[in-house]
């Protein structure tokens, strides 16, 4: 599209100011003069490069990852436009299309560092280690104070378990670039997940953040840390940069709508629709917070998985239903993400850890799990699930748990149980392995997994649920039953550093220690195991 010379100088001023605001990290502001550059050029390559590189810098991948294809599609000599196509497309775990635009990059400019350290982040995240290292290095070869090659060099022996080093080179990556906010973010995640010293990693991700505002993975992993640590209130006003949210602000103020939530407001008298943005898991465990706004007072309506339609309803919290939030929509009511939850409630109650929502089971389902399981023999029923989750693909980090078949039957080994699989989606040959392990056959109920009222009447039924976290055991929590579960390390927030979870109090807990082995969580496990069982009732 071509504009009027007129215009030509206004657009030109437009993209200056944009580079300038996102030079000085103030990339939200670039973001909405990009836009505006859009409006006068929609097909302009520099105004689709400015407003990419400031939804990424805000988290927002896909969004990003659509200005770039337009800019290389209207300039497609850019190395530039190329490189940054392929950082967006490697965050979002699509990596073999990630390194051909990077090596598309390198044919047009092969002394492009950018381009050479973002094909060594893709083989990084590939797990092709010595292939990473090599263009880090080749990147520094071009530039040798090119710090964000230094640093991801250190990303590389912190694969390889070498802490120190790791630390070495992210200190010496900061002092080529002082306001590298990598830098300190880098080695606070480096202490969460790997040294767990949480103080370290609260420090260092606030460093980051002080470098750069806008970091959208360091306050969404000072969230974790703060929630981890228990300081619930602080957390919940960082947990606002996960990328879900993010990529609903970024659509909602594209539509004129921006979203907004009046942190502490009264609620009484108001009406909310409960947007389902996260996994079933998480939002069964964020509705607790649902119950509170109710009892302040809010009318409460939600959009999300049909399969929990029927369930929520008997919780009598809601009004309302729907798959999206157009079918649910109520007139007046205003949408809040369900990972927003504890914002509507005051700074004190923000801090508390609400029991989980309480679940009742349809009466028929009971009765036929409760047939079923007696077919299957005698009790104590024991439900088990080994895995859980999606491995990481991105920068994004995923909540993947897996414990060895053959350790997991040999903890259970000796302990007298009808064993029942509900692991989703087991592999070929896995229920026989365990069974193998533990010496006694293992029972295949995983396709309750696509029913969850018939998962709520098993979980309300089992004498023992024991395994990794999964949808399955905020189900159990919800019929106020005990579980035994596996913790990996780094722990998932909501486990907490050690001890006891305040969020789910009846659970029983095993740590896989720091080393990742499971030899320790799995010895007490089957210590328990052997001991009288306990087993609370839902009523």
């Amino acid at each position: 599209m071509r504009i009027a010379k007129r215009d030509e100088a206004a657009l030109a001023a437009l993209l200056e100011d944009g580079s300038r605001r996102a030079r000085e990290s103030r990339h939200a502001e670039a973001l909405g003069v990009a836009e505006r550059a859009l409006d006068m050029a929609p097909a302009h390559p520099q105004a689709h490069l400015l407003a990419g590189d400031a939804n990424f810098r805000l988290g927002r991948w896909a969004k990003g990852v659509a200005h770039m294809r337009v800019a290389c599609a209207a300039a497609p000599g850019n190395a530039a436009a190329w490189t940054n196509l392929a950082f967006g497309l490697r965050s979002l775990g699509r990596l073999a299309e990630g390194r051909e635009s990077a090596r598309r990059a390198l044919a047009l400019d092969p002394g492009f560092a950018d381009a050479w350290n973002t094909l060594g982040l893709i083989e990084h995240d590939d797990g092709r280690i010595d292939e990473a290292r090599a263009h880090f290095h080749r990147a520094l070869e071009i530039n040798p104070r090119y710090a964000p090659a230094r640093a991801n060099l250190a990303n590389c022996d912190w694969h390889e378990r070498r802490i120190d080093a790791a630390l070495a080179g992210y200190n010496e990556a900061a002092q080529l670039d002082p306001a590298l906010a990598d830098a300190p973010y880098n080695i606070g995640n480096l202490h969460h997940r790997s040294t767990g010293d949480l103080e370290q990693a609260i420090a260092r991700y606030r460093d980051a953040i002080s470098l750069r505002p806008d970091h959208a993975l360091a306050h969404f992993n000072l969230a974790h840390a703060l929630l981890i640590t228990g300081r619930f209130a602080e957390a919940w006003r960082q947990y606002r940069w996960r990328p879900n949210r993010l990529e609903y602000e970024a659509v909602r103020a594209g539509a004129g709508n921006p979203y907004e939530i009046p942190e502490g407001a009264p609620i009484a008298g108001t009406r909310w629709l409960v947007i389902a943005e996260q996994g079933l898991g998480d939002v069964l465990f964020f509705l607790r917070f649902a119950a509170l706004a109710h009892q302040r007072g809010a009318t409460l309506d939600f959009s999300g998985d049909p399969r929990l339609h029927a369930m929520l309803a008997r919780t009598n919290l809601f009004e309302r239903f729907g798959a999206n939030a157009d079918e649910a929509r109520a007139s007046g009511a205003r949408e809040i993400l369900a990972g927003d939850l504890p914002l509507l409630l005051d700074e004190r109650e923000r801090g508390d850890t609400p029991p989980a929502l309480p679940l009742v089971p349809e009466p028929e389902r009971l009765a036929a799990m409760r047939l079923r399981l007696a077919e299957l023999g005698p009790p104590p029923h024991a439900a088990l699930a080994w895995r859980s989750g999606v491995p990481k693909t991105g920068i994004e980090e995923r909540l993947f748990k897996e414990v060895p078949i053959e350790a997991f039957g040999a903890a259970l080994r000796g302990s007298s149980a009808t064993w029942i699989s509900i692991q989703r989606e087991p592999r070929a040959g896995e229920t026989d392995a365990l069974a193998a392990a533990i010496g006694a056959p293992v029972h295949d109920l995983s396709s309750v997994n696509e029913d969850l009222e018939e998962a709520l009447a098993l979980m309300a039924l089992a004498d023992r649920v024991i395994g990794v976290s999964n949808t399955n055991t905020h189900l159990r929590a919800g019929v106020r039953a005990v579980a035994d579960v596996l913790v990996p390390f780094p722990p998932e927030w909501r486990w907490m550093a050690s001890g006891d979870s305040p969020w789910f109090p009846r659970m029983r807990l095993y740590r896989q220690d720091i080393s990742r082995d499971w030899h320790g969580a799995l010895e007490a496990l089957g210590a328990a195991l052997k001991q009288p069982g306990t087993r609370v009732i839902p009523g």
